[in-house]
């Protein structure tokens, strides 16, 4: 008789739903079996569950086959317990899973620019993830942690990642200064891995004034809110930050950030977003600024890097993980929690419900 697992999965828009469903028993060659420790709800989970299928896929992705329903969550932690890669971490390792599976043979995999590769897929979205109480990956992407790195916060290496490749692209930032629009979790991550790579001055920006206290928890060196954008130019020598991340997912703040840098400032977009603004051209080319995107991370550079700023202790984490909650509440308590207009949730870790310790009332 089979054993069974729980797992969340995307059905349609506004249709994600707890299921049961078998443990997985055959494992592709070059790939583990993770029993997961615990897995965040990310910023792009939400989109789908609000407005998909974005890239969840309704026919079967060419590079893993998989289709809708798709077992969700691409932030995962957990304990390799079987294995089919003599090259991955041994079974009984803990490990943080990257996430991204790619063709091997595309232009860009050729030149290792993995996240643009012609078939990417991402575990969690056009692969099954980790919100579920096992999950299966690629051995590449399983990177060891200590035993001393709780699951609930290792979640924030994947997030985390995607900040790195993006203060990765300024050639320069040790000594300078960064402006980061959205103190959400990607935002609040981005901050402090930019001081931690050499930046002297970070900036947060965020509609929401409740966010203050924990952007400067965070080790940011102020704290402002669109409406407060006038004052930000006598900061600085040059009438400007050298550098903005776009991290809020808005045209306004993808406009803003490019707005707000100096003459010969980049402002660089992580917001994932379907909309269009305008660039006007004469102040932008006599200015030279410089505008680009980043998207996701790389397995064997942004990623590694990550992990270890976390390990440095570089990076605050425990402010940012706002509930913990168990897999089997997942709908009620994660996703429709986050949905929530106004909320002050940064990051929820959801966590299989024979790992779920609810502090007792009144303590």
């Amino acid at each position: 008789m089979s054993r069974t697992m729980t797992a969340l999965r995307w059905w349609g828009r506004r249709d994600v739903r707890v299921d049961t469903i078998p443990v997985p028993t055959t494992i592709p060659d070059g790939s583990v079996l993770i029993e997961i420790e615990a897995c965040g709800i990310c910023g792009t989970d939400l989109e789908e569950y609000r407005d998909g299928p974005i890239v969840v896929p309704l026919t079967e992705h060419p590079l893993t086959g998989v289709k809708a329903p798709v077992t969700f969550g691409h932030e995962a932690v957990g304990t390799i317990v079987d294995s089919r890669d003599p090259s991955a971490p041994p079974v009984g390792t803990r490990v943080v899973v990257e996430g991204n599976r790619y063709c091997g043979r595309c232009f860009w995999c050729r030149r290792g620019e993995y996240p643009l590769c012609t078939m990417v897929a991402s575990l969690g979205q056009m692969d099954h993830g980790g919100l579920a109480d096992f999950m299966i990956a690629p051995g590449f992407m399983c990177l060891p942690i200590n035993a001393e790195l709780p699951s609930t916060e290792a979640v924030l290496v994947e997030p985390l990642s995607v900040g790195v490749r993006a203060l990765r692209r300024q050639r320069e930032l040790p000594g300078s200064s960064v402006v980061i629009f959205g103190a959400g979790t990607v935002g609040l991550l981005a901050g402090q891995a930019a001081r931690a790579m050499g930046a002297v001055d970070v900036v947060m920006i965020d509609a929401n004034p409740g966010k203050r206290e924990i952007a400067l928890t965070c080790g940011a060196d102020a704290f402002l809110t669109p409406a407060e954008l006038g004052s930000l130019p006598e900061r600085y020598e040059a009438g400007g930050p050298d550098l903005a991340l776009e991290c809020a997912g808005s045209t306004v703040a993808a406009r803003s950030a490019l707005d707000v840098v100096r003459r010969g400032g980049t402002a660089i977009l992580l917001g994932v977003h379907d909309a269009s603004f305008e660039v006007p051209m004469l102040p932008f080319l006599l200015d030279e600024k410089t505008i680009t995107a980043s998207r996701s991370h790389a397995w064997d550079t942004d990623f590694p890097q990550a992990l270890e700023l976390l390990r440095s202790g570089a990076i605050v984490t425990a402010p940012l993980i706002t509930s913990v909650i168990p897999l089997s509440r997942t709908v009620e308590d994660g996703f429709a929690a986050l949905a929530r207009p106004g909320g002050n949730e940064i990051k929820i870790a959801v966590v299989p419900d024979r790992l779920h310790h609810p502090t007792p009332t009144g303590t």
